[in-house]
């Protein structure tokens, strides 16, 4: 593996950084959703990147997948815990980036996000050659645990690769040695705690409004529904798409995009990823870096301002 590809991470976290401190800017109650999303996603592209998935705007119990819809009337509130989840790509490196707003400075609300920094600081700091993954996953639930919180034990960090978002080997956010994978140099990780007050795990909601292309089907396909299938293959490859982007590249006509995504997911041309929900309903907090080792060990991270 070239050295280049290191570059191609820190141009990637660039697009990244752009984003979030563009979301701290235009984040206030009553601002839609939808205009965050499409003003923070421009701004990855106006850094010169690409989306490697779309926005997530989780509010309070919902931990993930949460992305504004095609009119989405959702406004910010004027209390709760907001997580930004944004990720680009380059030269296809993904960044992948995360962090909680704290809406009206609520302090009880702010011990969770303070507790999820905390094990990420913590993580980072222990990321080196050598590590095995699940020691990761215990320092950060360590460090939730000691702000008297639970980490959530069914979601955490991801390996990255090319042109792959969620390529394997997986950050435990507590201390699970099946998860024994030891950091070498050349690795790259997204590391993502997550704390709450609940019983520290996520279920699947009931909708989902981010889907990915998986397979071409060609058997009883009509020729207009061919021409779609490889319209979405074709933008969004193999990474994480929101149906706003059909729309924002008139790839569907609106009136038949919903139907479209239902007869794709019947067929298994598409995968949804539903929204998760805290199971006690309980508020949560992330935060998430992307963290890699260049080929002599030395640590970059690449979404840290």
């Amino acid at each position: 593996m070239s050295e280049e590809y290191i570059q191609d991470y820190i141009r990637a976290g660039k697009g990244v950084i752009a984003a979030k401190k563009l979301a701290k800017r235009i984040i206030n109650p009553g601002v839609p959703f939808l205009e965050i999303a499409n003003r923070c996603e421009a701004e990855i592209i106006k850094a010169g990147c690409e989306l490697s998935f779309p926005i997530n705007m989780s509010l309070n119990e919902i931990a993930a997948h949460y992305s504004p819809e095609i009119d989405d009337k959702t406004v910010i509130p004027e209390k709760g815990l907001l997580k930004i989840d944004v990720g680009a790509i380059f030269n296809g490196y993904i960044a992948d980036s995360a962090f909680t707003i704290n809406l009206d400075e609520d302090p009880k609300l702010q011990n969770y996000i303070d507790a999820a920094r905390e094990a990420l600081d913590a993580a980072i700091e222990l990321f080196n050659p050598g590590i095995k993954l699940y020691e990761l996953g215990e320092v950060i639930a360590q460090k939730i645990m000691n702000r008297g919180l639970r980490p959530i034990t069914n979601l955490g960090g991801h390996e990255l690769k090319q042109y792959n978002l969620h390529a394997g080997p997986f950050i435990p956010n507590y201390k699970e040695k099946l998860h024994d994978q030891i950091l070498k140099p050349g690795d790259a990780y997204a590391c993502e705690p997550f704390a709450t007050s609940g019983v520290g795990k996520v279920e699947n909601g009931k909708y989902s409004y981010i889907y990915r292309f998986v397979k071409r089907v060609k058997k009883n396909m009509p020729y207009e529904q061919q021409g779609y299938m490889n319209k979405i293959e074709k933008n969004f490859k193999h990474l994480p798409f929101s149906p706003r982007w059909i729309v924002n590249n008139n790839l569907i006509p609106k009136s038949k995009i919903q139907r479209t995504i239902e007869t794709f997911l019947g067929r298994k041309i598409l995968d949804k990823y539903p929204i998760l929900i805290e199971k006690s309903k309980e508020p949560v907090a992330q935060e998430e870096h992307t963290i890699v080792l260049d080929m002599d060990g030395n640590k970059i991270v690449t979404t840290k301002e």
